[in-house]
């Protein structure tokens, strides 16, 4: 899932820019971060055994 986000993210960032479209282009930033993020924790939950 959070390759989804981070690809998902990549393409709505370069529409936006593209497009001139700004509220775009900070969404594909969000969601790249989310997936960052997200990847994080998963990482970090099956790395360290904890929760």
């Amino acid at each position: 899932m959070p390759i989804i986000l981070i690809g998902s993210g990549g393409a709505l960032f370069g529409w936006g820019l593209e497009n001139d479209w700004d509220y775009i282009a900070w969404a594909g930033i969000g969601l790249i971060g989310a997936g960052i993020i997200w990847g994080l924790v998963v990482w970090l939950w099956v790395d360290l055994h904890t929760w």
